[in-house]
């Protein structure tokens, strides 16, 4: 009689529930709070804006595998965006503003749309769509959400001013204050969008248990390249570059300025992918073999947490282990069976840095000498990644380098790893080695001939400057051209740590200094001395992703260049041409007539790596024509040559 009545209970329980589906659902929803923090601000909903709320939520659960896969997007990029986010001190919860807003492809990260970006002087053309590079796109926004910022302080209300404006802000005034803001239904949509993704996605992030976790491995020094050769060199099948490298529009990615290729990998690809990469761009300096470091042992999994196991390894023969996409400080330290400040000590880390998963940390520690006597450094990579690379403590290796922390190293300087150089002895460089570039060309890169100039007088004043540099650099150098077989060329540098690029038809002059002050960034020095940040990170040989540090010296001037050799008007006029040069028409370049043929007539600029052979091939000439144009008696040419390329009609 007992087991009947029970049945008759689970029977008119399971009826009633289905009689009311939205019981069920509304249960699944985030209670939606009258007080949210934000960035530290506190922001009081109205009944009404608790309403408001409550249907945007609803309308991110309606499509949970849309939901589901946004936290495992954001749950990838965090680890790199929260260091652009600190730097610029704004608080991490800016990152429920990422995203995209919509799935048409219509505005891309932090919903910014095409005039949006071109406000804020981002790159939107056939090649390359900034808007869509979350990298780019975070230093970008960031940089104007910290000027923002200076108007207010409030993180909440600059959110506002950057979604809606400053007639939003002006009309909410009344109501902020630090860190308190009053939102009502009035607000626009986008901010309820940011507040339910808050919401949800902290709910749901911890209870998330995706049947593959992935990393994202940050793949830099990508100009020239193609993402299919990227993949065949780190050997990731391409699909693995989705979704988060829709930015390249083009086969080939841009070089005129870093764009990092974000390629999602497991967490046992992450240290092979990483080897890959470092062998690729670090050369040896003892031998033409690199011996390949840091050199890595996995051990077996240990179960040491409720809700994941730890990846231990060997680096360097000391005891490390793989960080996890929700591991920090506390856990790697509880992972290691020491204290935080004693891993922040092994690994040369502050509790202001952010661990990055796939990552390696030392959980013993480092050696006060290398495995090998030398390192040459490489494009934006600082002391600290030596450091680790190596297994070598940092202290040893400022010692050893008489270097200071603050001290920026040049690209090409070679470390000394095992001993300390001696004081007499200059510091050194090494000419890296160069990577064969793809065929492209760039019209930002090629000097196009003035209307009124007769092309046999712009051809000949070419030929006449390319001779005399030519004859200025045989004249001045002292040591034959290696090849890349050969041992590479190492100059010491009296002017150390500033290298001396070897220019022939140029002369570095005086540039302007400023010191790093606390509290300034990248994008408030630019604006002090009115320049652009790219021109800031070429001329100091650095990159968004490198801290600043507090009495660092940048050069914030244009490097002002006088021509060394530069032949005087009177002296091309003097070149008798070979025939009357035909009247100046408005569809394009002069042209000569018996000459050459009609068409068009520019510039190609030598740039590194490339031979004649190359040039011709990307400007689609035939190599004799390339010569017989420029007056080449050889196949020797030089990094900023001007050579005459001509089209025909």
């Amino acid at each position: 009689m007992n087991v009947k009545k029970v049945l008759i209970w689970v029977i008119v329980a399971g009826i009633s529930l289905l009689a009311a589906p939205g019981r069920l659902n509304a249960q699944a929803l985030p209670e939606i709070p009258f007080d949210i923090d934000f960035g530290g601000v506190t922001v009081h909903l109205n009944e009404q804006g608790r309403e408001q709320l409550q249907r945007e939520v609803g309308r991110l659960y309606a499509n949970r595998a849309r939901l589901y896969q946004d936290i495992e997007s954001l749950r990838q990029l965090t680890p790199l965006l929260e260091p652009l986010l600190k730097a610029e001190r704004l608080p991490v919860d800016y990152r429920y503003a990422v995203l995209p807003f919509s799935s048409d492809g219509s505005v891309g990260y932090w919903g910014l749309t095409p005039d949006r970006a071109l406000a804020l002087k981002m790159l939107v053309n056939s090649a390359v769509d900034e808007r869509y590079h979350p990298i780019l796109a975070t230093q970008t926004v960031a940089a104007d959400l910290n000027r923002l910022q200076a108007t207010s302080d409030n993180y909440f209300l600059t959110l506002l001013r950057y979604v809606q404006g400053d007639t939003l802000a002006d009309r909410l005034a009344n109501n902020v204050k630090a860190n308190y803001l009053l939102l009502d239904a009035q607000s626009p949509a986008l901010i309820w969008t940011i507040m339910a993704r808050k919401l949800a996605f902290e709910r749901e992030e911890p209870l998330l248990r995706p049947a593959q976790t992935y990393l994202l491995y940050e793949y830099r020094n990508s100009g020239g390249a193609s993402l299919r050769t990227i993949s065949r060199q780190l050997q990731i099948d391409e699909e693995r570059f989705k979704p988060f490298n829709d930015w390249l529009r083009a086969t080939l990615i841009p070089d005129e300025k870093a764009y990092p290729v974000l390629i999602r990998v497991t967490n046992d690809e992450f240290p092979t992918v990483k080897g890959r990469d470092e062998l690729r761009l670090t050369p040896s300096v003892v031998g033409p073999v690199d011996i390949g470091f840091p050199t890595l042992t996995k051990l077996p999994r240990s179960t040491v947490s409720t809700f994941q196991d730890a990846v231990f390894y060997t680096i360097n023969d000391r005891l490390g282990v793989q960080a996890q996409p929700c591991d920090n400080v506390i856990t790697l330290a509880h992972y290691g069976k020491i204290d935080i400040s004693t891993l922040l000590e092994y690994n040369e880390l502050s509790d202001r840095d952010v661990v990055l998963p796939g990552q390696i940390y030392y959980l013993e520690r480092k050696a006060k000498r290398a495995k090998i006597p030398f390192h040459v450094v490489q494009k934006n990579q600082t002391l600290r990644e030596v450091s680790n690379l190596y297994g070598v403590r940092l202290k040893s290796l400022l010692k050893y380098n008489r270097i200071q922390l603050i001290q920026r190293v040049q690209t090409g300087r070679i470390l000394w790893l095992r001993s300390k150089r001696p004081r007499k002895q200059p510091v050194e460089y090494r000419q890296l080695p160069i990577e064969e570039l793809k065929p492209m060309i760039d019209d930002t890169l090629i000097a196009r001939p003035m209307a009124n100039t007769p092309t046999v007088e712009l051809a000949a004043q070419s030929r006449l400057t390319d001779s005399l540099a030519r004859q200025k650099v045989d004249s001045v150098s002292t040591k034959p051209t290696r090849t890349a077989q050969s041992e590479p060329i190492v100059r010491p540098l009296v002017n150390a740590p500033e290298i001396a690029k070897n220019r022939p038809n140029e002369v570095k002059e005086a540039q302007k200094l400023h010191i790093v002050k606390r509290g300034q960034t990248y994008y408030s020095i630019s604006q002090l001395y009115k320049i652009t940040l790219k021109q800031l990170y070429t001329w100091n040989d650095l990159a968004e992703r490198i801290p600043l540090e507090i009495g660092q010296k940048l050069i914030v001037g244009p490097v002002k260049r006088r021509p060394a050799l530069a032949p005087k008007p009177r002296v091309v006029t003097r070149v008798a041409p070979t025939s009357t040069p035909a009247p100046v028409t408005k569809a394009g370049p002069s042209t000569v007539r018996g000459a050459e043929p009609a068409g068009r007539v520019y510039y190609h600029i030598v740039r590194r790596g490339q031979t004649v052979y190359r040039v011709a091939l990307i400007n689609k000439v035939s190599v004799p024509d390339l010569m017989r144009w420029n007056s080449l008696k050889n196949y020797t040419i030089e990094v900023g040559q001007k050579l005459v390329i001509r089209k025909p009609q």
